[in-house]
């Protein structure tokens, strides 16, 4: 029961969602950000074979959770959308987190919290496979080592801004290899359990 209606809010969400180009055109915060996260993420898909690629165009619903004004969406959105656009078989939309909080409060939290981005990766039917949550593993560390230098919230702000692994093409590197991680196991996994399969 719980499984469907998650697959349910997951469907719903899908079917309003937008493409890239339609969130750029109502971003109005982080514009070079986004710009410069697209391009790192462009620079970085040259690097991929043809059988890298082939691995990961498996038919996957891929949905991004974001907001236009969270500087983690505009770190992680633009490179998803790169990914995407490699593959042929995968559809790709993206869709506002605060115009759907039920259903994202429901079963999109983590730890008890509303962190963006959220990238699901879901088979045909809208059961999800795997997801890719706010920032890379290598930001929560660093973060985590500026948390414990007990700093005031301005002192930890600034910081936070001035480390350069916080910024592209770091950052965007990281966030790209975490992804292509997620994208290749969830293809791997529909390979192996096709819809059509599923009791």
């Amino acid at each position: 029961m719980i499984r469907m209606k998650k697959r349910e809010i997951f469907n719903k969400l899908f079917e309003n969602g937008i493409s890239y180009q339609n969130y750029v055109n109502r971003s109005v915060n982080y514009q070079e950000k986004m710009e410069a996260n697209y391009t790192a993420a462009q620079k970085a898909a040259q690097k991929l074979s043809r059988d890298q690629i082939n691995q990961m165009n498996q038919k996957l619903h891929v949905l991004c959770i974001a907001e236009n004004w969270c500087i983690d969406c505009a770190n992680g959105v633009p490179i998803i959308a790169v990914i995407a656009n490699l593959m042929t078989n995968w559809d790709f939309r993206i869709i506002s987190r605060d115009e759907w909080k039920e259903g994202f409060d429901a079963f999109y939290t983590t730890a008890g919290r509303r962190k963006i981005p959220v990238i699901i990766f879901a088979d045909d039917d809208g059961d999800e496979i795997m997801r890719w949550i706010e920032r890379p593993t290598r930001s929560y560390q660093l973060l985590g080592k500026l948390k414990e230098q007990k700093l005031s919230k301005e002192e930890f702000i600034q910081k936070y801004t001035d480390t350069l692994e916080f910024q592209p093409p770091f950052v965007s590197e990281e966030i790209i290899s975490e992804l292509f991680f997620a994208a290749e196991k969830a293809a791997s996994i529909v390979r192996a359990n096709p819809t059509s399969k599923k009791k």
